[in-house]
């Protein structure tokens, strides 16, 4: 009788170890899975999941992204910031918990995606260029693609306001360049707002900000514009107070002059610009040695609306309606260039 009771417990111990064993595997498999998980970079979570999705069959990956919304979740209250310069798209869903994307993962293709960043209820993108998000919600799943400047607007353009934030260009009676450079774009950015033909209008900034000089010069070829613009205020060599005035633009000399060129957008920009603002016509020179204008993928042009060196010019950088008017040239220039095939 006690040898039947001992075997019995020595089957029943064996059991409980063979069990023991594999429930200790799974946790352990789990564990170093969940370990895995957190060490995984956004994009590689977004490769993992769809992988997983696309085993099932459950998914068809029409629409670059897709993500299922919490229960009623609308379109509109989702929030999407794109920056331009730093080609960051933003999208928030509010509301959400800490690990809303691993019981609901964001699944898709990575095409054009830099990087990708998920926490909170925040997806931040980073891509390979200026792409605009377009974004549906249908039966409760959010389907996201991103799609070229091109495929939305029949031309391109891009607006740089120089300097700005901690590099205030040159200042003349506590005047800065950067304030008069914003000033300007943004009396033109009213005008642009305006027009309704189907021009996609890129800026460097419209606030006191400095994005660096590679994000203002790849921002041409980043969005694929026709021409880039960039408005700035001169001043003389040596920075003293003189009566030389007048307005001139630059263009990269060392680039081909002939047709649709540098050279040709800077010599509309000077006819239009003078014309509006009734200035003196310093012509059209050489600026291969400016950063932004050499290594522009397209069409460039920097504006010297002024100088801040002539007292009164420089009174009429500051005024108002000078700006308008320098605005109102910039404008005229895009247009013409524009219709002129650019």
């Amino acid at each position: 009788m006690e040898g039947r009771i001992l075997k019995i417990s020595s089957w029943i111990l064996m059991i409980t170890v063979v069990f023991s064993a594999v429930v200790l595997g799974q946790f352990t498999m789990i564990h170093r899975r969940e370990m895995k998980r957190e060490q995984m970079s956004g994009l590689q979570m977004l490769a993992y999941y769809t992988s997983q999705a696309e085993e099932t069959g459950d998914v068809s990956f029409r629409h670059q992204l897709r993500l299922e919304l919490p229960e009623g979740m609308k379109a509109e209250d989702i929030v999407i910031e794109n920056d331009y310069v730093s080609q960051n798209i933003m999208i928030e869903i509010p509301g959400v918990e800490k690990d809303y994307f691993v019981e609901h993962p964001l699944l898709g293709r990575s095409n054009h995606i830099n990087d990708l960043y998920m926490e909170h209820g925040r997806i931040e993108i980073t891509m390979d260029a200026v792409y605009e998000p377009q974004i549906k919600v249908q039966k409760g799943i959010m389907y996201l693609d991103f799609v070229r400047p091109q495929a939305v607007y029949d031309k391109v353009v891009v607006i740089d306001a120089g300097h700005g934030g901690k590099a205030p260009g040159a200042i003349k009676q506590g005047i800065m360049e950067k304030d008069i450079n914003l000033a300007i774009v943004q009396e033109l950015k009213a005008l642009l707002d305006e027009n309704d033909q189907n021009i996609g209008i890129y800026y460097t900034r419209t606030e006191d900000v400095n994005p660096t000089f590679v994000q203002r010069a790849q921002l041409g070829g980043k969005t694929g514009a026709n021409l880039f613009i960039s408005v700035h205020s001169n001043s003389t060599v040596d920075g003293q107070m003189s009566k030389y005035s007048g307005t001139e633009v630059m263009y990269d000399e060392l680039k081909g002059e002939e047709g649709l060129s540098s050279k040709h957008l800077a010599q509309i920009c000077l006819e239009e610009a003078t014309a509006a603002m009734g200035s003196k016509s310093n012509g059209v020179t050489h600026g291969n040695n400016i950063f932004i204008i050499r290594n522009s993928e397209v069409p460039a042009a920097l504006i010297e609306v002024g100088f801040m060196t002539n007292q009164e010019e420089l009174s009429k950088l500051t005024s108002k309606d000078y700006q308008k008017k320098a605005a109102q040239g910039i404008y005229n220039a895009i247009l013409r260039a524009l219709e002129e095939g650019y």
